[in-house]
């Protein structure tokens, strides 16, 4: 007959507790909520994002947001026409060549101003929020002019 030590059988229970309070401490990855469907986290990467220039990205109206929004509400990008272009940037757009309009996402919390990044065959939109920032997200549709369509778009806040 082999004895058993009273705690034997919950040893399993302690190792389980024990590891649980270590993932605790401060080292632990942080799990942040994001409240907006829009929010697309930028996956860590090697490849080095190349700023798209600032004079190819416009703010959407605030007339015309609900509009751009509806529009964006199952897409992160989708391509419209010129005329588009203008009327949802509320000003002439110019189009150098092989270009074409396209509505985006972006969120920001309090600074509503952008960059987008060519991250690979993705872009990545981020406001210039200060990353600690915790004011509840806010959408902005914006107007991109470029060249070629990405194959994902990643939107985040004060990165």
């Amino acid at each position: 007959m082999k004895l058993i030590a009273p705690w034997q059988p919950v040893r399993p229970l302690i190792l389980t507790a024990v590891l649980g309070l270590a993932a605790c401490g401060s080292d632990a990855p942080e799990v942040v909520e994001h409240a907006d469907s829009w929010f697309n986290a930028r996956v860590a990467s090697d490849i080095e994002a190349e700023l798209i220039a600032p004079n190819f990205v416009y703010q959407v109206m605030p007339e015309r947001m609900a509009e751009a929004e509806r529009i964006l509400e199952a897409i992160a990008i989708s391509q419209i026409s010129p005329g588009e272009a203008a009327y949802f940037a509320g000003q002439p757009v110019e189009l150098p060549d092989v270009t074409r309009p396209y509505l985006i996402r972006g969120l920001y919390r309090t600074e509503r101003s952008f960059s987008v990044h060519i991250v690979g065959n993705a872009l990545w939109v981020v406001s210039h929020d200060v990353p600690a920032d915790s004011a509840p997200m806010q959408r902005q549709p914006l107007l991109l002019i470029m060249d070629e369509v990405p194959a994902r778009v990643f939107v985040t806040t004060g990165q």
